[in-house]
Order: C-alpha cells, then structure tokens, then sequence
C-alpha cells in the first residue's frame, strides 16, 4: 500500500515538474524565417525609413530600432511589439499594416538585432506572440 501511495505521489508530480522545465521560446531560437525577414526589410524601407533611418539608426526625435531598442523591448513578448506596431505605427498612418505585415516586421527587427532566423514563419497572432520573448541577453547591439 505505501508503495503505491508513494507511486501515485511521483506520478502526479512528473507533469508539474515537467511543465517547470519547459523553456520559453526566445527570439534566439529561429522563430521567424529568412524569407520573412526579407519580406519586413521592404516593409520598412517603403513604410518606415523615413522615420527610423535606412539603417534603423533613428534622429534625435525618432528611436533608433537597435541598441537602446533591443534594451526596451527586451526581456519582454513579442505581442508588446506587434500590439505597439499595430495601434501606433507608422507614425503618419497609425494602425494601417496588415497584421502580417507587422509580423514581417518584426522578424526584420530581429533579424537586424542579431537574432538567427528558422524554418517557422513568426505568426501574425498576439496570443501566439505572447509565448516568445524577445531575449535581449544574446542578442547582439
């Protein structure tokens, strides 16, 4: 009797521990594809350089997209950014990217801030953005 007692206690801790070790996907693990990326550069040449410089180097009034951007925005879930670039941006036009677009967006800024790409497409979804985290600590400024 102890002995399944002591059983059923392990077994019923294994999913918890489980779920503990599961690491959060960061943008250091290929979330967005080459293509993409590739797609969010002529995004931001057409609909954003204008105000973030052609090489996201910002002016005084305007942000710069790296160094102090990956500081800002770092540590945090890529929803912050596509919900941020979705009701503000672009600047002259608030809220009118499409929802992929947005998306190609920020896999040009990850891109751009060192982050490797992969095979998956970064989903055009905050609930699904919510689970990926900008991770700052190894991306390169």
């Amino acid at each position: 009797m102890r002995r399944a007692l002591v059983f059923a206690a392990l077994a019923a801790s294994v999913p918890l521990v489980a779920a503990v070790s599961t690491p959060t996907p960061g943008s250091r693990m290929g979330v967005y594809s080459a293509a993409q990326a590739e797609q969010g550069s002529e995004i931001y040449t057409e609909r954003c350089a204008m105000c973030h410089g052609a090489r996201l180097e910002g002016t005084v009034e305007v942000p710069g997209l790296t160094g102090k951007f990956v500081a800002s925005w770092g540590g945090r879930p890529l929803s912050d950014l596509y919900d941020y670039l979705g009701r503000a941006m672009p600047q002259s036009a608030p809220g009118s990217l499409q929802p992929q677009d947005n998306a190609k967006l920020i896999a040009f800024l990850l891109k751009a801030n060192g982050a490797p790409s992969g095979f998956k497409v970064l989903p055009a979804d905050s609930a699904a953005l919510h689970r990926i985290a900008f991770d700052p600590a190894r991306v390169s400024q």
